[in-house]
């Protein structure tokens, strides 16, 4: 066999072996990564099940559940697709959606739910504007959003009056927005490019 046929072979054949060990790298690393952020991923949705389940009544009926950013609604979910169950707000809002869930027969209890819309009209604002009758209650339903929240995003920060949380995606602000007469609160849920 001539000599430089046989050489051509070698180089050849260790080219192929060569490739197939990087791409066969190249697959179980990119194989590793995805597991690893499919964990994360099934990690944060625990926690956050664990936080909404040991939150209290009035917490989750706010909520209503741990799917989503809040309310079982995505950043990026069709406006046209939020399913409330509870009527619309008196007023609307000039962009967007507004419901009112009321807590009890007396209209001194409920929180006012405003869904802002992006230029494709996609949910990228979540508004829960929440009053209570009584100033404990108002001051019990911070704490629980607080613990709530931490659990979710992490220490937040600011002050007795408002508190910032922020995670890669997704931006919270709570603040006391309430007077003596109408106690109560706000939490803003923005979508971070």
């Amino acid at each position: 066999m001539n000599p430089k046929i046989s050489l051509i072979r070698n180089i050849l054949a260790s080219s192929f072996i060569i490739s197939f060990l990087i791409i066969t790298y190249a697959c179980q690393t990119t194989s590793d990564k995805q597991e690893a952020n499919q964990e994360n991923v099934d990690s944060k949705k625990q926690a956050k099940q664990k936080a909404w389940d040991a939150s209290t009544p009035l917490l989750q009926r706010i909520t209503l559940g741990s799917e989503g950013i809040i309310r079982n609604v995505s950043w990026g979910q069709d406006m046209s697709t939020i399913a409330e169950k509870v009527e619309l707000s008196e007023t609307q809002p000039s962009l967007g959606k507004s419901y009112t869930q009321f807590f009890d027969d007396t209209d001194l209890n409920f929180v006012d739910i405003t869904y802002l819309p992006d230029e494709n009209n996609r949910v990228k604002g979540i508004i829960l504007n929440i009053f209570l009758e009584e100033q404990d209650e108002v001051l019990d339903l911070t704490a629980n959003f607080k613990e709530y929240l931490g659990s979710i995003y992490g220490n937040g920060r600011g002050n007795a009056k408002k508190i910032v949380w922020k995670n890669e995606n997704t931006q919270v602000i709570l603040e006391d927005v309430g007077t003596s007469k109408d106690p109560g609160i706000q939490v803003v849920f923005s979508k971070i490019n």
